[in-house]
């Protein structure tokens, strides 16, 4: 599959699509059986599809002391959408940074912030200014959001940033108590997500940086839906009754933000995570 070949994009912000590797630069992309419509947001597809084919009373999440549905976590993340797009402005295509350690609110920021159609940057949560300094220079990254446990470091960095102007911080505990929990438990459950095509960026997972400046991976939302669709259901035979858990990094080399989602027939999907202690 060349770049030239590319569907629709719903990205006013082109930044990720302006900067993929030139089509020489590709590898064979081999998608027989992996067919997705062209319109394809994954954030919907992890969490209201899943409503909508009867899964709501299913657990997605395991994690803080506690188990959400696909419910809860469709409302989570949509209440999410709502204050990305309504407070802080986020445009589709926009990059936003997450950080944090193993948590619950780690998935709904990412899941929301994709619904809203930005692009995930995904960091490492011991990362230090100066390392989180490369990765918003290089992704142009405007608002982040991070577990007030780990703010130092981001706001640090955002001091000495011509790119980031916004630190807003979420709760990784239970409690919904930080500036971005606050706002979205106002918000309906509700949101029209973002009509993204299926090659349209969604992740940027960034390298250590240990063999030079960190560079980042881009990853579609077809590419996070067909990891699950192939690896999860024919390599690790995941069914609706299975539990993943996650004990290294979510953000580690973009791997952990990869939803296991299949069944024995389609559309039957899940996903599920356990806390990782920060």
């Amino acid at each position: 599959m060349a770049a030239h070949a590319l569907g629709r994009s719903a990205h006013v912000d082109t930044f990720t699509r302006d900067n993929l590797p030139a089509a020489d630069k590709w590898p064979d992309i081999l998608l027989a059986g992996f067919e997705y419509p062209e319109e394809l947001n994954a954030g919907v597809e992890l969490t209201d599809r899943m409503v909508a084919h009867g899964f709501g009373d299913h657990v997605a999440l395991i994690g803080n002391g506690r188990r959400r549905t696909y419910k809860e976590l469709s409302d989570w993340t949509n209440r999410i959408a709502h204050a990305l797009v309504e407070d802080f402005g986020i445009k589709p295509g926009n990059r936003i940074l997450i950080r944090s350690a193993n948590n619950p609110a780690l998935v709904a920021c990412w899941l929301g912030a994709t619904k809203a159609g930005a692009v995930a940057v995904n960091t490492m949560p011991m990362l230090r200014a100066g390392e989180l300094g490369k990765i918003v220079d290089k992704a142009e990254v405007t608002l982040a959001l991070c577990d007030t446990r780990l703010m130092d470091e981001l706001v640090n960095c955002a001091k000495s940033s011509k790119h980031l102007k916004q630190v807003i911080g979420f709760d990784g505990t239970a409690n919904h108590d930080a500036e971005l929990d606050r706002i979205a438990l106002s918000k309906d459950v509700t949101f029209n997500a973002v009509k993204t095509g299926r090659d349209d960026v969604a992740l940027l997972g960034f390298t250590s940086g240990t063999t030079g400046e960190p560079k980042a991976t881009m990853h579609f939302h077809r590419d996070l839906l067909v990891i699950a669709d192939s690896y999860a259901k024919e390599i690790l035979a995941v069914t609706p009754y299975s539990s993943a858990r996650r004990r290294s990094p979510l953000p580690s080399a973009s791997a952990g933000w990869r939803s296991f989602r299949c069944a024995s027939a389609p559309p039957r999907r899940f996903w599920k995570t356990l806390r990782r202690p920060i």
